[in-house]
């Protein structure tokens, strides 16, 4: 050993040896936790880190599987229920063992299937792993398709014949969930997942593919009846729509007139529409027409008040002309030779005689300006409109009654001239036509509106009790007002008047005082006055010394106090 080492060592033994039981405890405590620290850090980084083994695992098959696991030695970690971790140098060999056990769970149909490899695996258990395979692959994809949370796909191959004639066809069977929210996939999406089963597979056609939704209804059998009246009553419903559409946008015609003119009464909308009724005609229509028109030689200047235009019946495109002239002796044809003519005796002598003969013909081929129309009717006509409307008159206000209880009212009725206007304004604004039988009816009705004039004349009894209390407390304000005044002032007036009367027995008083002492002074008689009297005497004085010298300040004097009284 190194002799500083062992230097070292003979210190710490010393230091050691100075400490009491306690520290000696404690430090061998520290340094036990300090070891096992770093033997399990050392621990934990020398293992490797694990990797997905399955996930997304039913609860059924992650306890055989992670049992089975546990029996054959292998060393796992798990996330919740349905994900299992193992070490990435022993996925292989636990997927090979699982899969000769037969664990392999019902969720994980892939092509990673193919990874595990068994020495002993025959043809048949290699067509199983190819059919889960492709299975699960076509599952996968189709969960990526809008609407779809899950799904399940069944392939079916046959087994090969020697005839081709006796073999059957490829089928596949999908069960789709859909996610929360969804209630059906649309007919676009149907056969797109359609499509893609089918092309996924080999040998396996469109109609051989079945889709079900989550409770097992085909839900790719677009030519069933069911699925034909409900195409129906779509189509039904969208022409109810159509319709109600046209007539709402009718209505709201017809209610944007008459608001103008019968919207702005007293007591609100004079007008109400009873019934409008729209009739579309769905039938589809094609029309041939063939048109005959005169040829318009000269056409109509439109600068011009009045017309040009100069029209003929037809063009002569080609004529022909014969004219034949014949004169001399004529016969008349007997028959064939060696038979007697049948002609009578006295008209046969007479058939040689002169004769005149004169043919004329003349042919005209004339050129029509026609027209050929192919006319193909849009899918909805307006066939038919019914319109009925109620016209009401208007009420005038005469003034209040003289106990004030309501309103004098008048009512103005609507004259027939001016229902015949409104009719007229309505058959244009609806594009009113007899010939297709069209009806229109606008009446003079009077609308109740007792409740109307009821709240009215309430309220305007209640504007009137508000008046009345209002001039009652006015009054009684301005009462209390002049009575308050009078009450201050008959008390300023008492207090005046009690100040005065003091005033003038003071000023008694003083002078009878005033008096006294002028009478003893005459006299000759020495008196002694109180301290009080003494200073009563000296302030009489002063005040009025002072009011002989500065008269002004005793006034202003004697008006501050009287104010402040």
């Amino acid at each position: 050993m190194p002799p500083f080492i062992k230097d070292m060592l003979d210190r710490l033994k010393g230091l050691y040896g100075k400490l009491d039981t306690t520290k000696k405890i404690i430090l061998g405590s520290a340094l036990a936790v300090v070891v096992v620290a770093l033997a399990i850090i050392g621990n934990v980084s020398s293992e490797k880190s694990s990797v997905v083994l399955f996930k997304g695992m039913q609860t059924k098959d992650f306890a055989a599987v992670t049992t089975k696991l546990g029996e054959m030695g292998f060393h796992y970690t798990t996330s919740g229920t349905d994900t299992i971790y193992v070490s990435p140098d022993k996925k292989s060999a636990a997927m090979v063992a699982l899969a000769q056990e037969n664990l392999i769970p019902q969720g994980i149909h892939g092509w990673d299937l193919f990874d595990i490899d068994k020495w002993s695996e025959t043809q048949f258990e290699k067509d199983i792993k190819k059919q889960r395979a492709l299975s699960g692959a076509i599952a996968s994809t189709l969960q990526n398709v809008k609407g779809v949370e899950k799904a399940q796909v069944n392939l079916a191959f046959p087994a090969e014949e020697l005839f081709q004639e006796k073999t059957e066809p490829v089928t596949a069977a999908v069960l789709l969930d859909y996610k929360p929210g969804v209630e059906k996939l649309s007919v676009k999406e149907i056969k797109g997942i359609e499509t893609l089963v089918a092309r996924s597979v080999p040998g396996l056609k469109k109609e051989n593919v079945t889709i079900a939704g989550p409770d097992g209804d085909v839900i790719n059998d677009f030519d069933n009846d069911a699925d034909k009246q409900k195409a129906e009553m779509k189509d039904v419903e969208a022409k109810f729509r159509m319709q109600e559409q046209q007539r709402t946008k009718l209505l709201a015609d017809i209610r944007k007139s008459l608001t103008k003119f019968y919207g702005e009464g007293v007591y609100g909308d004079r007008y109400d529409v009873v019934r409008l009724e729209t009739k579309l005609r769905w039938d589809k229509e094609e029309l041939e027409k063939n048109e005959v028109e005169p040829v318009v030689m000269t056409p109509d200047d439109p600068r011009t008040p009045y017309s040009e235009r100069v029209v003929k019946d037809s063009l002569e495109v080609s004529s022909k002309k014969t004219t034949e002239e014949f004169k001399g002796n004529g016969f008349t044809p007997e028959g064939p030779a060696g038979t007697e003519p049948n002609i009578p005796p006295g008209y046969k002598d007479r058939d040689y005689q002169k004769a005149d003969y004169l043919k004329t013909e003349e042919i005209k081929n004339n050129k029509f300006n026609e027209t050929h129309r192919k006319i193909k009717k849009q899918p909805w006509e307006l066939e038919r409109v019914n319109l009925a409307v109620l016209l009401d008159g208007k009420w005038e206000r005469l003034g209040v009654k003289a106990d004030q209880s309501g309103y004098d009212r008048k009512y103005l009725g609507v004259s027939d001239d001016e229902l015949l206007k409104v009719t007229d304004v309505l058959k244009k604004s609806i594009g009113f036509d007899i010939a297709r039988g069209d009806m229109i009816s606008v009446k003079h009705l009077q609308i109740d509106r007792s409740k109307q004039f009821e709240a009215e004349d309430e309220e305007l009894r209640a504007q009137v009790a508000r008046r009345k209390l209002l001039i009652g407390i006015l009054v009684t304000i301005i009462a209390l007002a002049i009575a308050y005044v009078a009450y201050i002032f008959i008390k300023r007036e008492i207090e005046r008047r009690r100040r005065l009367r003091e005033e003038e027995l003071a000023a008694r008083q003083a002078m009878m005082r005033d008096a006294a002492l002028r009478a003893i002074e005459e006299e000759g008689v020495e008196v002694e006055l109180s301290i009080e009297e003494q200073a009563r005497r000296a302030m009489i004085e002063n005040a009025i010394n002072l009011a002989k010298e500065r008269p002004e300040d005793v006034v202003q004097l004697l008006r501050t106090w009287l104010s402040e009284d």
